[in-house]
């Protein structure tokens, strides 16, 4: 009974917190940073290390490194909004070493370390027209690093990315400078995600045949979706080797997600089909939809700096995801086809809907930055 209320309880959480993304994400309400939402970040928090301590005792080494994962995800973030250095700096060609940055809002911060620029390169694709790449050659303290999109260069804890320059004359380069200190433990956290997210697919079929199978479908849909994609003219920001297992994942997850939907309705009319299978498919789409969420952190990480930034997708695909954990968190055949259908009305949202919404001003998906 008591490990019931947990479930129940665990999953009310969950639905709050995907409401609330799901807000922030249409309207671009900064509610991460409202006290209630610190809260329930905080309750989760204890739940989790609860949870963890349980997984421990009864040995469920799948659960203990999803949860402990989880917990290490949200407290590194939590802590690192902190304690993060995150400001752009404009260095000019020919000009004085630069020693400041300006934050987000607007705020000086002294670096301690001096930047220069070199050079500013811009490589063009054969037609001589599509930017390949952008990088900037620095001098900082007696010493020469580059850093393009993608690649950022790292000096004394701080990382330096290409963020943007001057398209007209060329004279100035924009650096993104940033610093975490709690980087390590979101990142440690995200591994024990993704191996706990592994192995939950080996559980939930009892056997390794449906991750293989699961692979198998992802080189399809993978081929399908990439031969859509101009890479003779691919922008700098999606050359990356985390872009095609992102979006390979992603259009997995959410072909699975569509099959358990459309199996959870027929099962309502159709005594043939295994009560259990829609489940299982909702649990299959939750651990790759985790995954490919990853995959986009670490290649947002590479690229702007941020492995999230509250943008309009990313709030509806975590969003998406909460949904159908809420889902293999909370008991009850009916309960859990409400949440596959939410789950499923939430993807379409995250596929396209986010396009129409007021946030997509914004979002850093439709890839209208000058570098990007």
């Amino acid at each position: 009974m008591v490990d019931l209320r947990i479930r129940v309880l665990t999953a009310v959480l969950i639905v709050i917190a995907a409401v609330l993304l799901a807000v922030e994400g249409s309207w671009g309400a900064v509610l991460h940073h409202h006290w209630t939402f610190i809260a329930l970040i905080i309750l989760f928090l204890l739940s989790l290390g609860f949870t963890a301590v349980s997984d421990c005792r009864r040995k469920s080494w799948c659960a203990l490194l999803s949860h402990l994962g989880f917990f290490l995800v949200l407290c590194g973030g939590l802590s690192g909004s902190s304690n993060r250095t995150d400001a752009n700096m404009w260095i000019y060609l020919e000009g004085q070493p630069e020693h400041m940055a300006v934050d987000r809002g607007g705020n000086v911060v002294l670096l301690p370390f001096s930047v220069s620029l070199k050079d500013f390169r811009t490589d063009y694709y054969v037609d001589g027209e599509s930017p390949r790449q952008y990088t900037s050659t620095l001098a900082i303290d007696g010493r020469e690093l580059r850093t393009s999109v993608n690649h950022p260069c790292k000096y004394k804890g701080y990382r330096i990315y290409q963020s943007g320059y001057d398209a007209v004359n060329g004279e100035y380069s924009i650096l993104k400078i940033t610093r975490d200190p709690w980087l390590p433990v979101v990142a440690l956290g995200a591994l024990m995600l993704s191996i706990g997210a592994l192995m939950s697919l080996k559980r939930v079929w009892n056997s390794w045949k449906m991750p293989f199978a699961a692979l198998a479908l992802a080189i399809v849909f993978g081929t399908v979706s990439v031969a859509r994609i101009n890479f003779g003219t691919l922008m700098p920001a999606l050359r990356s080797l985390w872009f095609v297992p992102h979006l390979i994942v992603y259009m997995l997850a959410y072909a699975i997600m569509a099959i358990s939907f459309v199996a959870g309705i027929a099962s309502l009319f159709c005594r043939r089909i295994p009560e259990r299978f829609s489940e299982k498919l909702l649990s299959t789409a939750s651990s790759l939809l985790l995954i490919g969420m990853i995959c986009g952190a670490v290649w947002a990480q590479q690229a702007w700096g941020d492995y999230w930034t509250w943008d309009a997708k990313e709030c509806w695909a975590a969003a998406t995801w909460l949904l159908t954990l809420a889902g293999t968190h909370i008991p009850g055949k009916r309960r859990k086809l409400i949440f596959t259908v939410l789950a499923f009305l939430a993807i379409q949202m995250t596929w396209y809907g986010v396009n129409y919404l007021p946030s997509a001003n914004s979002s850093l998906h439709t890839y209208n930055q000058t570098v990007h």
